[in-house]
């Protein structure tokens, strides 16, 4: 189960271009969309709570997002319009596809833990206001993501532009949050802004075959971090699940400021990493924090600028080093030179980690990263 996720994130997730039937001045990639996805929707979160005074189970919300994207990875030759109207003209058919798909992960190996909550998850219906929130920032970031090359082609995006936004508009009606949102040009522009990390390239410097962005990256760590949690918590330890999920996806948002800057830069010099936290602190309020107030400034901060402090930053720095290992894993497997040497250097370091999460990950899920295709992990419907 988790090496199939994996694996798939990392082949098939970097690969599937959203609205791939339509022209296009942007492409958006589906790893990308979930990112955006979940920081939209824990927005939302911050602002339903704070508005209608309820408490949102934010990390149900995260674990929905991820897990629920994980079936589109399989049903990746159905695009995101035509399981619109799919689902429109017949639900239960619809839900019959993704259990189809779910059931193809809950059939491959994994600790029963992993199992139980991703059943458990995808199967509750006390969630109604989590789950109207994940709506809302499906279709939120589907509207942007369709806004810049609809100014370029209208003709060809006018009739599914004005579906999106009577949608929108009709779950704003139901959802104070997404209602302040809209009215907000500094909100969205704080977004907007959020949104470049799926420009913003990881090993930037070097020649890929299949180019990662922070955005991507960050999805993939919010991942490892939960399995690397649940496993720990599996053997004794008390892992705040919520807490690590959070450092993860709110890790890297400097970025969007500073751009990627590699660890061999950061290290080159004494003092540069201290001074570049300086830099990233300075940058983050001159260029994204005036978007957003006060108060939701204090609730993202440590999270964004220091994700790597509190109880639980170890196991998400784990988790963090792991994708950059399987980042360079799929590079080696092509024989990418470089990536061959990076691989070998992470793995001899991550070899060395004492912690029965990461040590699972080494022994259940590198062998999934040997073929060049992922073919032989896609489900037969047959």
């Amino acid at each position: 189960m988790v090496g199939n996720t994996l694996r798939l994130m990392l082949t098939r997730g970097l690969s599937i271009i959203r609205w791939n039937n339509f022209p296009r001045v942007v492409d958006i990639k589906q790893m990308d969309n979930v990112w955006a996805t979940l920081h939209t929707a824990l927005f939302l979160a911050y602002e339903e709570e704070k508005i209608s005074w309820i408490e949102v189970d934010s990390l149900y919300l995260m674990k929905k997002i991820i897990f629920t994207s994980l079936a589109d990875l399989i049903l990746s030759d159905i695009n995101s319009w035509t399981k619109g109207y799919i689902k429109k003209l017949s639900p239960k058919i619809f839900e019959e596809l993704y259990e189809k798909a779910y059931d193809f992960f809950l059939s491959s190996d994994a600790p029963d833990i992993l199992k139980q909550d991703f059943k458990n998850t995808l199967s509750r219906t006390d969630r109604e206001k989590e789950d109207l929130l994940f709506l809302a920032a499906k279709k939120y970031v589907g509207y942007y993501e369709w806004s810049t090359n609809a100014r370029v082609f209208p003709d060809m995006y006018e009739v599914p532009m004005g579906e999106m936004k009577s949608e929108i508009e009709r779950l704003s009606r139901e959802l104070p949050s997404l209602k302040k949102l809209l009215s907000s040009p500094d909100s969205e522009k704080y977004l907007s802004h959020i949104y470049r990390l799926s420009f913003s390239m990881r090993w930037n410097q070097y020649g890929r075959n299949t180019p990662i962005s922070v955005m991507s990256h960050k999805v993939v760590v919010a991942y490892i971090s939960y399995i690397i949690g649940m496993i720990g918590n599996d053997k004794g330890e008390e892992n705040d699940i919520k807490d690590m999920m959070f450092r993860a996806i709110y890790h890297d948002v400097p970025e969007v400021i500073t751009g990627d800057i590699i660890t061999p830069t950061k290290k080159a010099v004494p003092g540069f990493v201290e001074l570049l936290e300086e830099v990233e602190k300075t940058m983050m309020d001159d260029y994204l924090f005036g978007y957003i107030s006060p108060e939701y400034k204090k609730y993202i901060e440590n999270f964004i600028l220091n994700p790597f402090q509190g109880n639980t930053w170890k196991l998400v720095k784990y988790a963090d080093v792991f994708s950059a290992l399987i980042e360079a894993k799929v590079e080696d497997r092509i024989w990418n030179h470089f990536f061959h040497e990076k691989y070998q250097n992470i793995l001899a370091h991550v070899s060395h980690i004492n912690h029965p999460g990461v040590e699972f990950l080494l022994k259940e899920i590198l062998f999934y990263f040997d073929s060049t295709s992922d073919d032989s992990i896609r489900p037969s419907y047959q």
